[in-house]
C-alpha cells in the first residue's frame, strides 16, 4: 500500500501533522523509515495566509508621493548574462510588512535627487510592477521584489551610451546596495486603460 498525505486541502492549517511508519521496508534495504511533518504554531506572515487569500479588496494608496514609506534594499541581483543586450535586476525590498500588496499591483518608487524639470522639487514617482507574491520573497509578508531593466540611451549617430539620458530610477534601483533606503508609494492597481 501507499501512504500519501494530501497537502492541497487547507483544513490542516493551524494544526500539527505527523505521519510515522514503524516498519516500512524497502525491497532492497531492510531499514525502518520514520517521517514527521509539523507546521509552526505561529505564522511567519504578518497577515495570516488565509486572510491574504480571502481578502475582499486589494490594499490601495497606503502611501502617497508627499508621504512615502521608507523601505530598505535587501538585495540586488543581475538576472541576465554579461553579453545580454541590456541589464535586468531582481531587487528585493524590505517594507517590514507595512506596505502589503496583491499580485498584479505596483509600487511607486521615488528616486533620490531633484526633478530636473522642476528645480527644488523631488523626482517624480515611477511605477514598477511587483514580481513577488503577496507573501514576499521570504514568505514573511515583509518583502517585495521588483524586476527592473536598467534604462540606458545610445546615441544613434555615434552608437555610444549617453549617460545624460539614462533612466534616473532604474539606474538608482540597479545600482542600490543592501541596506540602502528607498522611498515607495502605493499600492497601485493598474487599470486596463493604463
Amino acid at each position: 500500500g501507499s501512504n500519501t498525505v494530501n497537502f492541497c486541502n487547507k483544513s490542516w492549517i493551524g494544526t500539527t501533522l505527523a505521519w510515522e511508519s514503524k516498519a516500512l521496508k524497502s525491497r532492497h534495504m531492510n531499514k525502518i523509515f520514520s517521517m514527521s511533518v509539523q507546521q509552526a504554531s505561529k505564522s511567519k506572515v504578518a497577515v495570516k495566509p488565509l486572510e491574504l487569500d480571502n481578502a475582499k479588496e486589494p490594499p490601495l494608496n497606503l502611501y502617497k508621493p508627499k508621504e512615502p514609506y521608507t523601505a530598505t534594499i535587501v538585495s540586488v541581483e543581475r538576472l541576465v548574462g554579461p553579453k545580454a543586450p541590456g541589464e535586468t535586476c531582481h531587487i528585493v525590498i524590505d517594507h517590514g510588512g507595512n506596505v502589503p500588496y496583491w499580485e498584479g499591483q505596483s509600487y511607486g518608487v521615488i528616486p533620490p535627487g531633484e526633478n530636473p524639470k522642476k528645480p527644488g522639487s523631488p523626482n517624480t514617482v515611477r511605477l514598477y510592477s511587483i514580481a513577488s507574491t503577496r507573501y514576499g520573497d521570504s514568505f514573511d509578508g515583509k518583502t517585495a521584489s521588483l524586476c527592473v531593466r536598467r534604462a540606458v540611451y545610445y546615441d544613434p549617430e555615434t552608437g555610444k551610451e549617453d549617460p545624460t539620458k539614462k533612466g534616473i530610477c532604474s539606474n538608482f534601483l540597479c545600482d542600490s546596495k543592501p541596506g540602502d533606503k528607498v522611498q515607495i508609494t502605493g499600492i497601485v492597481l493598474l487599470s486596463d486603460g493604463i
